[in-house]
């Protein structure tokens, strides 16, 4: 195999583990809101868990389900 296309197949691997522990973050506080009593929303930690509040606040200020979901899966 030729290093070239191992170290492609390493960083491809590497990116599709990020993606799956972003969407991982993303299903457990959406699941972990659908149980919750209180109707307080709890999208901006992981905005924060992220390291990108400064980035998202510039792109869509407002912290809401769906501002986050969209700026976590596509941004």
């Amino acid at each position: 195999m030729l290093s070239r296309v191992a170290d492609s197949i390493y960083w491809l691997n590497r990116y599709i583990e990020r993606a799956e522990n972003i969407a991982r973050l993303v299903d457990v506080n959406f699941y972990l809101l659908l149980d919750s009593p209180s109707v307080l929303q709890q999208w901006q930690p992981i905005v924060i868990t992220t390291g990108d509040l400064s980035l998202f606040q510039e792109c869509y200020g407002e912290v809401t389900e769906a501002n986050v979901i969209k700026f976590i899966t596509f941004d």
